[in-house]
């Protein structure tokens, strides 16, 4: 933040974003975000969408993040699509760990 800016009292981005995301694995070379906003946004709003891409080659590195604005919708979207059948693939759906810092 800039200097003498000031976050408002009980506002964590972090936090609240990390709460309602979902790990993606398995995922195909070819996949990249519209692909997963299509697949995930059946379960409810989803706020952020991000699949990890490998700089020098430009291909997907096979795992991605999915974050949803409701908790519920995000549990549901595991329960349906963990161990689904995607781009001749099996998804591995989870929730997200926090990253260490």
């Amino acid at each position: 933040m800039r200097a003498g800016a000031e976050r408002p009292a009980g506002s964590d981005m972090r936090r609240r974003n990390e709460e309602n995301s979902v790990r993606v694995t398995n995922l195909s070379e070819d996949t990249r975000e519209p692909d997963l906003l299509e697949l995930f946004r059946t379960f409810g709003p989803v706020s952020r969408v991000y699949v990890a891409i490998d700089q020098k080659t430009g291909v997907s590195r096979g795992f991605g993040f999915v974050n949803f604005v409701n908790k519920e919708d995000a549990e549901r979207a595991i329960m349906k699509l963990n161990g689904y059948g995607y781009d001749n693939l099996i998804l591995r759906v989870e929730w997200a760990t926090p990253r260490a810092n």
